[in-house]
């Protein structure tokens, strides 16, 4: 192929065109020499159209590419530009926002997962029968510079307490101060 068919291709044919040629053993440079197009040249075109050369890979990639599978139909979607998801069944469009949402998702997916799982743990439930979750429901009092207090335990029910709190995400103070309210509440 020589530079005036090559440049007469759209972005998506000169990038497959590239990665077949990278895919039989050949080189960026030998490719470009044998096209008759400079590097800089290619290298701008490659960027704007939001590609890069991948080393691990040795093949030119979207800088927004994801892969994901569907458990229904196994089904592989890639992500060809900022608008356009094509599967080997569906085409799909993906507005480029929702494709940095999902990625932002996705690269944040263990803390958000951690974050509904504190609240789903703070969150009272409806019926008292079935709730093992804590939630933790006190007047913030820090402006009042609190002091320590002491008290005397069981030693029973503290090794218990301690053993309890090693698996819980609250603070002592938050727990103690949540199970002597719940205690004035049940007595009063």
């Amino acid at each position: 192929m020589n530079k005036e068919e090559f440049n007469k291709l759209n972005f998506l044919d000169k990038i497959d065109y590239i990665n077949t040629r990278l895919r039989k053993g050949q080189t960026v440079i030998r490719i470009r020499e044998d096209i008759g197009i400079g590097e800089k040249a290619l290298q701008k075109e490659i960027k704007a159209n939001g590609y890069k050369y991948s080393s691990k890979e040795k093949q030119y990639i979207s800088t927004t590419e994801t892969t994901t599978k569907s458990t229904t139909a196994n089904i592989s979607t890639i992500v060809v530009d900022s608008n356009t998801v094509v599967g080997s069944e569906n085409t799909i469009v993906v507005p480029k926002q929702q494709q940095q949402i999902l990625g932002y998702l996705e690269n944040n997916f263990e803390i958000l997962q951690e974050f509904i799982e504190k609240y789903k743990s703070t969150t009272k439930s409806t019926t008292k029968s079935t709730t093992n979750y804590i939630s933790i429901n006190l007047i913030d009092d820090k402006h009042l510079n609190p002091k320590p207090k002491s008290i005397r335990i069981n030693e029973f029910v503290y090794q218990d307490w301690q053993q309890f709190c090693e698996n819980k995400h609250y603070s002592k103070q938050d727990l103690i101060s949540m199970a002597l309210k719940e205690y004035m509440e049940k007595y009063k």
